[in-house]
């Protein structure tokens, strides 16, 4: 198992680490690998919903269709449009 040493840990989430550690039995390196795990978890969650939903919506457009080059080009504009207003700055 790999070792890696927190450096710069604000006060206040130290405290709160180490009260919720002796809350529920844990050493603080078991309740931090506990609280990683359970964000990386729902975030593995979320992100499992997001493309479910995506797979949802595409069902119910409708019948699939060969895209044509048109298409495809006209889809990745659009999504090249989004990206770039979402830019901070831009």
């Amino acid at each position: 198992m790999a070792e890696y040493t927190l450096k710069n840990i604000p006060e206040e989430i130290y405290h709160r680490a180490q009260s919720a550690a002796e809350n529920s039995f844990r050493s603080l390196n078991q309740e931090i690998i506990y609280r990683l795990r359970r964000s990386f978890d729902a975030e593995d969650a979320r992100t499992s919903a997001l493309h479910a939903r995506w797979v949802m919506e595409a069902l119910e457009t409708g019948a699939a269709k060969p895209l044509k080059i048109t298409d495809l080009d006209a889809a990745f504009a659009r999504g090249t449009k989004k990206a770039a207003a979402r830019r901070p700055g831009k």
